[in-house]
Order: structure tokens, then C-alpha cells, then sequence
């Protein structure tokens, strides 16, 4: 039986369409950092670099996608971001060099960029304001799925085969499922203002926005620390697997499947404490244990014990994600939504360029262990003293009332 959430037909075309491309992504995702890490000779500055520029185009795609999301649309921009990257990963049957792998990869996560808060903006507009936590939950869950089974699938795939053919056949496969989804959705957007700002003025007023709001500056300044030292973690995870626990690439996909195990269940029971507890609350607490939890995975070389961890991991990971979301949907106007999911997404995103390329140039010259262990230690630095500040405190105290919006858009749950 479906989730009552996934009756609203739009939201069910939206949601599936996301899933099904999104897929095909982090499949590929998976298999291009294997096919770079063989092809640049075992070299983890590389992925330090591969990482670096993914997340430099995904930035501004991102900020480019929160203003284009509040000024036309969204359906079409959905639809654009979904047909521009079939180029991009047609282009990838005939390459052999590493570096061509990280520049495309780099700009289809420029399109990926923009697809993302326009989404989940769309989202808030064709779903009721009761039932948007359990959308942004079945959110958080899905992104939970595609990581316990992406990874896996793009190992395995890429091991098997012995290249990328095949995964990137099933990735062009997923990209149609998603446009023929989204070009279904019966959805007539709302009339725009007639102000037609800039692109750098809409970027710059979300930046005053959020930063004299003190709850939403503690979100994003929180995720901002989260989001730095896990890009660390992301291109050090293959050769931590290999190296220091001494496993093979399929079993780097195993243990990433655990994670996203667990950010399967943190996603549903993000939703369920959201109903029961202040939702700032509950990300200020689950923050707080991500460094606990990544010095304690640190600390263990069986590799099955390092997956247990890994998916008590991916449950914290997720609840936090999810209540970030919902956050955002309860407390930010809509004229500001978009834009506000986009520097959500910046937070996160822009200091993993910042790790990236720090691995890029001491990934040579410091171990794989080294490294993590001391960005576990930062990471603790970075959130808990944050505790004593203003900003924090008033985002803990922040009841879960929702600001009040336009529903003349949502759908109706089909009877």
C-alpha cells in the first residue's frame, strides 16, 4: 500500500520521476569514481579533485536553480535539467581519460544543481501544509535508499562489466522515465510579481534573509560545519575501505548500503519525532551526534562492525536532513522558499569543494586514516561550542507553526 503522501497525483509523478533519475545518478556517480580512481593509477588526489569540481558546478546550479524556481515554471525547469544532461552522459560511451570523466560529471551536476530546490519547492506547492513533513520524510527516505543501493549497484555493475557501458545505459534509460513523469504532472503555476529582479539580487536579498533570521542562520551555518568535514569523508571513503580495512570495491558498496539503510529508517523517523518533538530541536540534537558517531566508526577495523556504525550513521544523517527540510517548509515565506532550499543546499554543498580540494593536495602526503581522524576532531570543534550561541538557542526553542501559503495549488487526495 502506498503512503497516504503519494496519493496526491502530482506529488506521485514528482516523486518517481525524482527517483528513477536520481538512481541512475548515483549509479553512475558510483561507477565514474571507481572508472577514475583505476584509470589515474590508485591516485586519491584525484578523487579529491573529481569531488572538488562536482560540487563547484552542483553550487551553481544550485544558485541558479532557487531563482529560476520563484521567477518561471518549475515543471519546465525540471524538464530542461532532465533533457540537458543526456548529452553529457552520451559523451561518456566514448571517453577514456580521467579527466574528461570529471569534467562531464562536473556538468551534469551543474543540471543536477538546478533540478534539486526546484523540486522541493514544487513539492510545497502541489502538497498540503499537513502532510508536507510526511513528504519531505518519504524524501528523506528515498535519498536513504539511493544510497543503500546506488553505490552498490554502480560497484557491482562497473566490477562485473568492466567499465561503464552498461551503467551508463541504465543511467540515459532513467533520465526518459523521469521527463516522461514530470511532463504528466497537471500543474499550473501560481502568477509571478511583476518584479524581475536579477539573478545575483535574488541570490544576495536570500543571503540577508536567512542571515538576519537567527533560527535559519543556525541551520545553515550548522549544516555549513556538517557539510565540510563530511566532504572529507566522501572521496576517502574507497581508499579507506580498501586500504585501511582491506576489502574489495564490492564490499565498499556493501557498507555503503548500510548507510543508506539507515537513512532509511532516519528518514521515517525523522518524520515521527517531528510530530512529537520541536523540529530545530531535533536537528540541533542529531548534529550533535554526527561527530560522536564518525570518531566512533574511526575506531574500529572490522569491517562489519565499521557497516553497523555506518548505518547508525546513515539513521542520524537522515534525521537531520529530513527536519532541516521540514524546517524550511514550516518556517520560510514562500517568496523566500526556493531560495532558502538553494543555500541550504549551497551550505552543505560549498564547503565540500573546500574538502575536496584540500584532499586533492594533502591526499599525497598524508594517510587515508590520518586525514579522517583528524576532521573527526575538527568536526566536534566546529559543532559543539556553537551550543553557547544566540543563534543556536533560539533555533532549539522554535515551536513547529507553519507560515501560512497559497493552497490553492495543492492536489486533492484521490478518492
Amino acid at each position: 500500500m502506498l503512503p497516504k503522501v503519494l496519493k496526491y497525483p502530482s506529488f506521485k509523478r514528482l516523486y518517481f520521476a525524482g527517483f528513477t533519475s536520481e538512481l541512475g545518478s548515483f549509479i553512475t556517480e558510483t561507477a565514474l569514481m571507481l572508472a577514475i580512481f583505476d584509470i589515474g593509477g590508485k591516485d586519491k588526489s584525484l578523487l579529491g579533485l573529481a569531488r572538488a569540481v562536482f560540487l563547484i558546478f552542483l553550487t551553481l546550479g544550485n544558485l541558479l536553480g532557487g531563482s529560476l524556481g520563484e521567477k518561471y515554471d518549475k515543471r519546465k525547469i525540471l524538464l530542461f535539467a532532465n533533457y540537458a544532461r543526456i548529452p553529457f552522459v552520451l559523451s561518456l560511451f566514448f571517453a577514456e581519460s580521467a579527466l574528461w570523466y570529471i569534467c562531464v560529471d562536473g556538468l551534469i551536476a551543474f543540471f543536477t544543481g538546478i533540478y534539486n530546490p526546484t523540486r522541493q519547492s514544487l513539492t510545497n506547492d502541489v502538497v498540503p501544509g499537513e502532510d508536507i513533513s510526511k513528504a519531505n520524510g518519504l524524501f528523506g527516505s528515498t535519498f536513504a535508499i539511493l544510497h543503500m543501493i546506488g553505490p552498490f549497484l554502480g560497484a557491482f555493475l562497473y566490477t562485473q562489466f568492466k567499465g561503464l557501458n552498461e551503467v551508463l545505459t541504465f543511467d540515459l534509460f532513467t533520465y526518459f522515465v523521469g521527463i516522461f513523469l514530470i511532463g504528466s504532472i497537471k500543474y499550473t503555476p501560481a502568477k509571478k510579481n511583476s518584479d524581475t529582479t536579477s539573478f545575483a539580487r535574488d541570490t544576495v536579498d536570500a543571503f540577508k534573509f536567512v542571515y538576519h533570521r537567527k533560527d535559519l542562520f543556525a541551520l545553515i551555518t550548522t549544516a555549513s560545519s556538517a557539510g565540510f568535514c563530511i566532504g572529507f569523508l566522501i572521496p576517502l571513503l574507497l581508499p579507506y575501505f580498501t586500504e585501511v580495512l582491506g576489502v574489495d570495491k564490492q564490499s565498499y558498496g556493501i557498507a555503503f548500503s548500510c548507510f543508506g539503510l539507515g537513512g532509511l529508517i532516519g528518514g521515517w523517523l525523522g518524520g515521527v519525532l517531528s510530530k512529537k518533538f520541536y523540529i530545530g530541536r531535533i536537528v540541533v540534537v542529531s548534529i550533535c551526534l554526527e561527530p560522536i558517531m564518525m570518531y566512533l566508526w574511526l575506531q574500529t577495523t572490522n569491517f562489519y562492525l565499521s557497516c553497523f556504525l555506518f548505518f547508525t550513521w546513515g539513521v542520524i544523517v537522515l534525521v537531520s536532513m529530513t527536519n532541516q527540510l521540514n524546517y524550511v517548509s514550516h518556517k520560510v515565506e514562500t517568496k523566500y522558499m526556493t531560495r532558502v532550499f538553494s543555500l541550504l543546499d549551497l551550505t552543505f554543498v560549498a564547503p565540500n569543494i573546500i574538502s575536496g580540494i584540500i584532499v586533492s593536495i594533502i591526499g599525497k602526503y598524508f594517510s587515508t586514516l590520518e586525514i579522517l581522524e583528524a576532521v573527526a576532531y575538527l568536526f566536534a570543534i566546529m559543532i559543539f561550542p556553537r551550543l553557547l550561541f544566540k543563534d543556536m538557542r533560539q533555533l532549539l526553542s522554535m515551536d513547529n507553526t507553519r507560515v501560512e501559503r497559497d493552497n490553492t495549488l495543492h492536489d486533492k487526495i484521490s478518492k
